[in-house]
């Protein structure tokens, strides 16, 4: 659905997002949603600037459960993980800069 973004069910949330061995930005939604593009136009910039060095995944919030269980409640919403923590939060449409910044403080950079 989200090119150059993998899928993930509950079961992978854990092991590949949040305690993975690269950090993770994870987009929360439902394929229905009407805002999706808006949210995958914004992130797919930086899926091929940083693809190599953060991993960038979906998780169909309507087959799942992992989004109630993070506090995600408005959809889509974007997590970004490092080292098994959360470091940001969009649960609305962020700015490239947002994201730019998010990603540059799980690389650290």
């Amino acid at each position: 659905m989200f090119e150059g973004f993998q899928e993930l069910s509950d079961k992978e949330v854990y092991d590949k997002a949040i305690a993975g061995e690269k950090p993770a930005v994870v987009l929360f939604t439902k394929p229905d949603n009407p805002k999706n593009s808006d949210f995958y136009q914004v992130l797919v910039k930086f899926q091929r600037l940083y693809g190599d060095k953060v991993n960038f995944f979906w998780v169909d919030a309507s087959k799942n459960t992992s989004a109630e269980d993070l506090g995600v409640f408005d959809l889509p919403c974007v997590l970004y993980f490092r080292d098994t923590m959360e470091l940001e939060r969009h649960d609305y449409l962020p700015s490239e800069e947002e994201v730019e910044r998010a990603i540059k403080r799980l690389l650290r950079l």
